[in-house]
């Protein structure tokens, strides 16, 4: 690998790393009139594998580990289009899950294995059911996301992502994205 090539590779990972960090520090921090919650905070991954053509971020709070955001970024710096809300498949009635609305919109269901579930210590879910969601109207939203999933018996679950959390993710996106165009 030519030197050009690793210097840049470690320079984006830093720069991940501090985004991710600085997110987590943002989101940790009380503000005026809210109260921080006693356990859990952000967790966010930036997945940068050398052999793998893109770079994977995804977030959950560690409160609340069953539910979490993923993208990718190609190398090129483009991002995915597309976001996915991801619930574990152990999540009560998610394994029968049919349907998906949410962001006023019919969404996309989707399930997914992932084998490669954990990094640094930290594992997300190996086996999920989620949503995929378009990045204008997900970043256009305000306030919390909630998406409702259906199962085939007619039963609701409804799941949220925090702003916060939002918030968080996203701005690792930008960053990833940003860094990696240079």
């Amino acid at each position: 690998m030519p030197l050009a090539s690793l210097i840049r590779r470690r320079a984006l990972g830093a720069l991940a790393v501090t985004a991710a960090l600085g997110a987590v520090a943002f989101t940790a921090r009380p503000v005026a009139g809210h109260v921080a919650p006693p356990q859990g905070g952000t967790v966010i991954q930036v997945r940068d594998f050398p052999s793998a053509s893109i770079v994977e971020v995804l977030a959950w709070n560690a409160a609340q580990p069953a539910i979490g955001l993923r993208t990718y970024v190609r190398r090129s710096g483009a991002p995915d289009r597309y976001h996915r809300l991801w619930v574990a498949s152990e999540y009560p009635g998610g394994r029968d899950v049919t349907e998906a609305q949410g962001l006023n919109r019919p969404l996309q269901v989707s399930t997914a294995t992932d084998t490669q579930n954990c990094l640094e210590g930290k594992c997300a879910p190996s086996s999920t059911f989620g949503a995929r969601l378009p990045d204008g109207p997900f970043r256009a939203a305000k306030e919390d996301v909630v998406v409702k999933f259906v199962t085939s018996s007619g039963s609701e679950l409804n799941i949220t992502a925090r702003r916060a959390l939002i918030d968080a993710y996203l701005a690792t996106v930008d960053s990833v994205a940003k860094a990696l165009k240079k």
